[in-house]
């Protein structure tokens, strides 16, 4: 995982992950929320509930992919 684009889209762009995540129909505080935990985690995905982990496949992982 790339943690400087998750940095750079958790701080400069937190409205795009509340966004996708609205539209993937969930919840865009446990999106920003993912996001910090992962940062604060070194990306550790193991760290992350299922319910965290799909999140980040639906929202942040796409997200980081196409700012990379």
């Amino acid at each position: 995982m790339n943690l400087r684009q998750l940095n750079l889209l958790h701080d400069d762009d937190p409205a795009a992950i509340r966004a996708l995540a609205g539209e993937c129909g969930l919840d865009p505080v446990l999106a920003i929320g993912v996001a910090k935990l992962l940062l604060a985690n070194d990306g550790n995905l193991a760290s992350l509930s299922p319910q965290q982990r799909q999140c980040f496949e639906q929202v942040l992982r796409p997200l980081i992919e196409n700012r990379g």
